[in-house]
């Protein structure tokens, strides 16, 4: 058992790493094409920093733990605010989100609504028994996946018009005051396999998470929302941190933001996967507490992103401590569910 918690241990320090470099490399990207900090941040890096949820939770799918495959999603997705909280607390220069782009609004709206289909899809499938499928699939999960399509769409397009008028905006100052050092190919390169480890990170995280879920007792649902949820969603911290340090204020928010969107479209491939039938309609009901805190907290982020207050305790944004506070209760009621 010791081998398990070794490799559980190496695969998390790999994803750490590899979460370092993603974020440098998605910032040569962001200046050596027009797709800019935004949208790199919010899909490019979103979605590369979700793979390690991504192939967890297909791959918990695929030996028959749903509890963590759900929970790994709904977890990652409230660890991931909460990293806006700790890089806040990091920051120690004031309040950052007042140096972040209104236009992030969108993300995080979108990030409430998937996640509110999520949390009804949870409730009527195990309070009423009623889940509608299409062969095996749940129509959640079609729901939740035309969504998602509709979101990065319009995403991209507003991303687009705000960059347009950002260049006929001569006034305004640029993100960044200095230019990454490094090649274009050479970033995509390197992007490209970092991406690659993080994948077979990911697939050492399920198999070793689940060994540990059933050593220690704690259960599929507990392990899954908590511990491999926040072991996943370490390449957000990590780029999150990253991004900050460099003065890319927009790509740590979009990344963020970004991710808690592409984790939800991990449900829908989960539910795929998962051919014994629907995946909400054996799921653990308490997932639905997870997916509501996950509401707030991102009701929470977008409230502070559009009052842009720049009042701190302790050099702290309110909205951080609220965060981390309501975080902190979430993990709590898990615990005692």
């Amino acid at each position: 058992m010791l081998g398990t918690y070794l490799l559980f241990l190496f695969s998390a320090l790999l994803v750490v790493y590899t979460g370092t470099k993603l974020s440098k490399y998605g910032d040569i990207i962001a200046a050596g094409t027009s797709l800019g900090h935004s949208i790199v941040g919010g899909v490019l890096i979103a979605a590369a920093t979700s793979l390690p949820e991504f192939v967890t939770s297909v791959s918990s799918a695929l030996i028959d733990a749903p509890d963590i495959a759900i929970g790994n999603v709904f977890g990652s997705n409230i660890f991931n605010l909460m990293i806006l909280a700790l890089v806040d607390v990091l920051h120690t220069q004031g309040r950052f989100l007042v140096h972040v782009k209104m236009n992030h609004m969108l993300a995080g709206m979108f990030g409430i609504l998937l996640s509110a289909l999520g949390a009804l899809g949870i409730l009527v499938a195990q309070v009423s028994g009623l889940d509608i499928v299409f062969g095996w699939v749940s129509l959640t999960s079609i729901l939740i996946f035309g969504t998602y399509a509709f979101a990065s769409i319009l995403i991209i397009r507003y991303e687009n018009k705000v960059q347009a008028l950002d260049e006929m905006d001569k006034t305004e100052e640029p993100e960044e005051s200095v230019k990454p050092d490094g090649s274009l190919k050479k970033a995509i390169i390197g992007f490209s396999l970092s991406s690659a480890i993080i994948i077979w990170a990911g697939m050492n995280l399920t198999y070793s998470g689940e060994a540990i879920a059933t050593h220690t007792g704690l259960g599929h649902t507990f392990v899954g929302t908590l511990l491999i949820a926040a072991t996943t969603s370490l390449p957000e911290l990590v780029a999150s941190i990253t991004a900050i340090k460099i003065g890319a204020y927009d790509m740590a928010v979009g990344s963020v933001l970004g991710s808690n969107i592409f984790n939800m479209l991990i449900i829908t491939a989960t539910d795929v996967f998962y051919y014994k039938g629907s995946i909400f309609s054996v799921i653990d009901i308490s997932h639905g507490i997870t997916a509501m805190a996950g509401i707030i907290l991102s009701s929470i982020a977008v409230i502070g992103l559009f009052y842009r207050s720049k009042r701190t305790i302790f050099t702290i944004g309110w909205d951080s401590v609220f965060i981390l506070t309501f975080y902190l209760a979430t993990v709590y009621l898990i615990y005692i569910t």
